[in-house]
């Protein structure tokens, strides 16, 4: 019997595809498991590049950042340490064919948000000294806001109260003039009387010019009149709309003050009726002298001009003056209605003084004696700030949140006092006032402290005229000040306002003490009491004289340095960012000039294609058989990693 193959050849068959099958399912897993693998990979690689961080950047600001100097830097340093995998003898033979930077978040992208994330991460984690708790920074900080509204307003106040002033010098400057003009008048009246034409003519010439001054001094009063009233309407106008940021208490004290301008221009408005009758009276006035003038002419001409027709005959000169005396004796001097308000000059210019001085030479009066300030600039150009571009703020996918409520500012500017420096923890850096800059962007340091020291002041002078206007007794001293001032038989509604301004100048001098103390090293606390506040009324005036202001300080209170961190809360947030990435990139260039924040990486987003091996189907066997069989195939993964 002959054997046939049938069954050999079926087996053989058999077993070949058992045997692909089972080389297929080997090669479906082994290229699964070259996948995980190129995703370890570049992660590790990518960690690698990552942890090449630049450390000036850590070692001094506490921030991760990835420095490179051009573009392919990055995917250069990924090959690198890719390839280490590639070259790897395992089931996973790969070689890299593309690695692709496809997207890399700066510090200078996202407005800042990068930025503000590895401040936080820094600040949450890392080991640092609160200085303010968000409760307490969410108090003082609204109170600063009450601070400035206030101020803004009394300042405001202030200016009318000069304006004020300026009514009352021109309607003193009218009764002086009314004053002259009774001189003139009891002196022309008194010729009339000797009978003295020449006297008279004088003294009516004088009071001819007198009355004429009238109506332009009465126009002029009109027009400071309808200036003032028409300014406190406008205050009151910008008062309404900042009422939402002061307290209640404040708001009902701030009303009465009102009401004492609103008296002024009310029985102002009285005593101006009658003040406007004398520029009609005045015109009237001066018809009259001007026909005594012809009558008294007529009367000397015919004395002139008598001759006596008969030996003994005497003119009666007495008779010719008397119709001139009656006529002339209908003249009505003319009054005032209301005396002027009397300023105490001396203390009145001493006051304004010390408000103008703050205008020119604030500095100078604050700084603390043997401190210099330093002049030293920051050249801008080149700096993020200064090349910052809309685009930077664009494409928000993917970008951390950064700051976002009241905690994580607290921590950012915590972050900013504990790395830069300012006028009283000045560290060894050519750009010193570093808190100043943050909050100002000026180009030198003496420029960004003298706005610190504006704004300080005006938050202090808000704060002090709010402690002065809710307390009774100094209320009560204000206004004692301001009658000996005006003076007892001035215009009495003129006390009230007057009182207001000395009020304001009062806490700006205390402003000025606190400031002193504050730069000197000292603490100041946010609401004063009587055991912490510097400067008397009498303290005041001498303030003003010498212009030497004293030092407040106190053991309670908050210093200079936390001062700038409330301003710093109350900043927009993206500016400050691009301040802090000027500062850094300043001080971290001189070091290594090629050092750039918009070329510091926060997040790297890398693609990879690698081309991969056939192993368990790339028997010849397979090749032979299936014909179009490649070996190789290409595969690619995504990677992203963030600080």
């Amino acid at each position: 019997m002959r054997a046939g193959g049938q069954i050999t050849v079926f087996l053989s068959l058999i077993l070949l595809c058992v045997l692909g099958l089972i080389c297929g399912l080997l090669e479906s897993a082994r290229i699964t498991g070259a996948r995980y693998y190129l995703q370890i990979a570049a992660g590790s690689s990518m960690d690698s590049v990552m942890s090449q961080y630049h450390r000036p950047l850590w070692d001094q600001y506490r921030i991760l950042g990835l420095a490179y100097t051009e573009t392919g830097a990055v995917e250069k340093e990924f090959m690198r340490f890719l390839e280490c995998y590639a070259e790897t003898s395992n089931w996973y033979p790969m070689e890299p064919e593309k690695v692709e930077m496809q997207r890399a978040l700066h510090f200078t992208d996202g407005n800042g948000r990068c930025l503000e994330e590895e401040i936080l991460d820094y600040m949450k984690y890392g080991i640092w000294t609160q200085g303010l708790s968000p409760d307490i920074a969410e108090e003082i900080e609204t109170a600063v806001t009450e601070a400035h509204s206030v101020n803004t307003v009394s300042k405001e106040l202030e200016q009318q109260t000069r304006a004020a002033w300026e009514v009352e010098k021109v309607l003193s400057g009218l009764e002086k003039r009314l004053e002259e003009q009774k001189e003139y008048y009891e002196a022309a009246a008194y010729a009339l009387e000797q009978g003295s034409g020449s006297d008279f003519r004088k003294a009516a010439e004088n009071l001819l010019d007198c009355l004429a001054s009238v109506p332009g001094l009465v126009q002029e009063y009109e027009k400071k009149a309808d200036a003032l009233g028409c300014r406190i309407e406008e205050v009151k106008g910008s008062y309404e709309e900042k009422q939402g940021d002061i307290s209640t208490s404040v708001q009902r004290a701030m009303d009465e003050e009102f009401k004492k301008y609103d008296t002024y221009t009310s029985e102002d408005g009285e005593r101006r009726r009658e003040v406007e009758r004398l520029a009609e009276l005045a015109e009237q006035q001066q018809d009259l002298v001007r026909e005594t003038m012809e009558k008294a002419a007529e009367a000397e001409e015919i004395i002139q001009n008598w001759e006596p027709e008969e030996e003994g005959d005497e003119l009666d000169e007495d008779a010719l003056w008397e119709p001139v005396r009656r006529y002339f004796a209908g003249y009505r001097v003319l009054e005032l209605p209301c005396s002027a308000g009397g300023q105490d000059q001396k203390s009145e210019e001493l006051l304004n003084r010390l408000r103008k001085g703050t205008e020119s030479g604030l500095l100078q009066m604050v700084l603390p004696e043997g401190r210099e300030v330093s002049e030293a600039s920051l050249p801008l150009s080149g700096l993020p700030s200064h090349e910052r571009s809309q685009e930077d703020g664009n494409g928000s996918d993917g970008l951390p949140q950064g700051v976002t409520g009241l905690s994580d500012k607290v921590l950012y500017t915590e972050y900013c006092g504990s790395f830069f420096g300012n006028f009283c923890t000045v560290q060894e850096e050519i750009f010193q006032y570093g808190l100043e800059y943050l909050l100002y962007g000026e180009s030198v340091d003496s420029t960004n402290l003298r706005e610190s020291v504006k704004r300080l002041l005006a938050v202090r002078e808000g704060l002090n005229f709010i402690a002065i206007l809710t307390d009774p007794q100094k209320r009560s001293e204000a206004e004692t000040l301001a009658a000996a001032i005006v003076g007892g038989s001035g215009f009495l509604p003129l006390v009230g306002i007057t009182a207001f301004f000395i009020m304001g100048v009062w806490a700006l001098g205390e402003s000025l003490a606190d400031v002193k103390g504050l730069l000197a090293g000292g603490k100041i606390p946010i609401w004063k009491d009587a055991d912490s506040w510097t400067l008397s009324l009498s303290g005041l005036l001498d303030l003003a004289a010498s212009g030497t202001v004293p030092a407040a300080n106190t053991e309670k209170g908050i210093d200079y340095e936390e001062y700038l961190k409330i301003f710093l809360m109350t900043a927009p947030i993206e500016t400050t960012d691009y301040r802090i990435m000027d500062l850094i990139q300043h001080k971290l260039s001189a070091e290594d000039p090629e050092f750039r924040m918009k070329r510091c990486a926060y997040q790297v987003d890398m693609k990879v294609e690698v081309c991969g091996k056939h192993i368990f189907t790339a028997l010849g066997l397979w090749k032979n058989a299936l014909g179009a069989l490649k070996n190789r195939y290409t595969y690619g993964t995504e990677i992203r990693k963030a600080y």
